[in-house]
């Protein structure tokens, strides 16, 4: 319903009349037509008018009119403190956050007892950081009326931002006692629940919260955080599916599907679940952060580039977008631009730690810079384990590149502690798998399966512990024009685990092995053989740098007679070292003990040392890492032999390949080869006595 032209002039009357019987269009009509006149100078200017124009534009999405009107009807009013508070909150979803400040200053000066205008004060100073101010408004509000059920629960954000729980609990539980159907205070209040371990009570905010309002998305997503970090996971993905269904045009479920998915190591799932989330919104910066990571773990680096690339044209000074396009470049070995993506991060937001990790994983800890002091300042800081275990790597790297090494392995020792605490590493078990792979591959069983394998194949497989050089000897062989390093692919352990799962997963290798015959061996070489063309378009070869393919030797030489294996080596100490000062996945549970590590370390090289025993004399080419250092050429040349590849002498220029590295020696093979690390283990003093006993050194 709109103005009659033909009758009387609208009046301020008839406008009310019609907002409050829900014609919002027929009200603000009347009040556009009456603010016109006072435009025109045909009557007197109307800011009450005004006001009920943009409190109408506001209601139905129009915000930024709305804080036209708002602000006209201010400065026409100056006296009135609802206009100057409704305009604080209209400039604050604006994001005008200076402004809605200064309205909602305006507002209590122009009602000291307001207490809506002390709490939309508290709202918009909350968002510029200023908790303790707008604690403060908010406690004036209350004081102001005691049952403001939302100045309650707006304290208790605050509270909660400022670090301080139980008060914030005591805020929120004050807003319903206010207010009982209140599913906003329910969330809040489970939220801070979860944050403080009691599950149980915030599962149950959340169900009240959903209860009370089936469309509300948040509480679905926040109980299923809660419950995957109660590993509930199957819980959690119905109500992310619930969520989904409640509101299928939110990003956030999907999202959080993903993680989760992600975090199950189901990164097709994941990808899946972000796309789902772009459909419902293709601007939504932390899906295509999320993609950016999930591609890069699919190694679809290409694509991850894209998703990063995206995420930061939308929010430039995004940190997670920022920080993952670094690590994107860093694997390419745009070393220096992912510095300038971290260094650009840390400039946002000095107190960034991941974007301070990330820089002192890419370059060396200058003595001139203030690294070092950061670094210890965010650990002291910190009081959760978890967050505390990167910092205590990353401290010990930037001491290691000030030369400060029994500082730095203070800082690996007990990051590894912290590391180990959360790991669940069944030693016992791991060593017996050794054993029973020796046990079951005797000279006698390698010579009745002689004459199985495919008699033309020549995959190469690169085995040995983790940090023994593998990476440079990938490195070398990707440079040749025929060879593409295929990373640490499990191509092989998944063509085993078929088998395993065909026959119903009761038997698991090495026992697995005295139940297959030609067939299910048939099926194991089409299985690999066909899943490598997709990671080396246009080449001959593919290396395969799982390094503990080690456990799979016996069974490789059967399938693949003419296989390449190259088992790169390292003097054991300096091996040790380099992986207990690196934080691993939790994929190497080992190498946060000194002791663990040495068993480990003792374990595969007995297993090696059968191989030699049991196969063929030549069918192992090690390559020592100290050799390799130490002639650079006549390494390569043997490598390029043993793969059956004319010599190229690009493969000298290693450094120079450009491919995805994803491993532990990321920066060290975008350089020219220096023999530093040759020894490094001298640098570290009595610390790692108890490294080097149980190594028998």
């Amino acid at each position: 319903m709109g103005a009659d032209r033909g009758g009387p002039l609208p009046t301020l009357e008839r406008a009310w009349e019609l907002y409050r019987a829900g014609d919002l269009g027929g009200a603000e009509a009347v009040a556009r037509a009456i603010v016109q006149r006072a435009v025109l100078g045909e009557q007197a200017a109307t800011a009450e008018a005004a006001h009920l124009v943009g409190v109408i534009l506001a209601q139905t999405g129009r915000t930024a009119e709305a804080v036209t009107f708002m602000a006209w009807a201010a400065g026409a009013d100056p006296g009135r403190a609802s206009y100057h508070s409704n305009l604080c909150e209209m400039r604050r979803q604006t994001g005008d956050r200076a402004g809605a400040v200064a309205a909602g200053r305006a507002a209590v000066a122009a009602d000291p007892a307001y207490a809506a205008g002390h709490n939309n004060l508290g709202i918009a100073l909350f968002e510029t950081g200023a908790l303790e101010e707008a604690i403060a408004c908010y406690g004036r509000a209350i004081a102001l009326r005691p049952a403001f059920a939302e100045a309650h629960n707006n304290l208790g954000n605050a509270l909660r931002a400022k670090g301080l729980p139980n008060e914030a609990i005591a805020a929120f539980r004050a807003a319903l006692a206010q207010r009982g159907h209140y599913p906003e205070a329910w969330h809040n209040l489970g939220n801070v629940l979860r944050e403080q371990g009691d599950f149980r009570e915030a599962d149950a905010a959340f169900h009240t919260a959903i209860a009370q309002r089936r469309d509300y998305v948040e509480p679905y997503n926040s109980l299923a955080l809660s419950l995957f970090a109660q590993e509930r996971s199957e819980e959690a993905f119905a109500v992310l599916a619930l969520a989904i269904a409640a509101a299928p045009d939110r990003p956030e479920p999907a999202f959080y599907l993903a993680q989760g998915l992600l975090n199950e190591r189901k990164a097709e799932g994941a990808r899946s679940a972000c796309q789902r989330a772009l459909r419902a919104n293709p601007h939504h910066v932390p899906t295509l952060v999320l993609l950016a990571r999930i591609l890069r773990d699919l190694e679809r680096g290409d694509e991850a580039m894209e998703a990063a690339r995206r995420a930061l044209a939308l929010a430039p000074d995004d940190l997670d977008a920022l920080n993952v396009l670094g690590l994107l470049l860093m694997e390419t070995g745009d070393l220096r631009g992912a510095c300038a993506l971290f260094e650009r991060a840390l400039a946002n937001d000095p107190a960034s730690v991941n974007s301070r990790i990330n820089l002192v994983a890419a370059r060396k800890v200058r003595p001139n810079e203030d690294m070092v002091a950061a670094l210890a300042g965010a650990l002291a800081a910190e009081t959760g384990e978890t967050d505390r275990i990167p910092l205590h790597y990353a401290l010990g790297k930037a001491y290691d590149d000030l030369g400060r090494h029994a500082e730095a392995m203070e800082q690996f020792i007990a990051g590894a502690r912290l590391k180990r605490a959360q790991l669940t590493y069944d030693e016992p078990a791991s060593l017996a798998t050794f054993e029973r792979i020796r046990a079951i591959f005797t000279p006698a069983f390698m010579a009745e399966r002689a004459g199985m394998g495919h008699a033309r194949a020549r995959p190469i497989f690169i085995v040995g512990m983790p940090r023994s050089g593998s990476t440079l000897v990938e490195q070398i062989l990707a440079s040749h024009p025929a060879i593409q390093g295929g990373g640490e692919m499990d191509l092989f352990h998944r063509a085993v685990n078929r088998i395993d799962q065909a026959f119903g997963g009761m038997v698991h290798y090495p026992e697995l092995m005295h139940l297959i015959e030609r067939p299910e061996m048939a099926e194991i070489t089409s299985a690999y053989l066909d899943a490598l063309p997709a990671r080396a378009p246009g080449k001959r070869l593919v290396a395969d740098k799982m390094l503990n393919n080690y456990f799979y030797l016996g069974l490789i030489h059967i399938l693949f007679p003419r296989a390449v294996i190259i088992h790169c080596r390292r003097d054991p100490v300096d091996t040790a070292i380099s992986c207990f000062s690196k934080l691993f996945r939790d994929d190497l549970p080992y190498s946060y003990d000194f002791g663990e590590l040495a068993r480990h370390h003792h374990a595969y090289a007995g297993l090696m040392a059968h191989w030699d025993e049991v196969l063929p004399e030549g069918t192992i080419l090690p390559m020592d890492y100290e050799a390799v250092v130490g002639d650079i050429e006549g390494a390569a040349r043997r490598l390029i032999a043993a793969c059956g590849e004319e010599w190229d002498p690009v493969c000298l220029k290693f450094h120079e390949t450009e491919r995805p590295v994803r491993t532990a020696s990321i920066t060290q093979v975008r350089e020219p080869l220096y023999a530093t690390s040759v020894g490094r283990w001298r640098r570290y003093g009595p610390a790692i006595q108890p490294l080097l006993d149980a190594l028998g050194r």
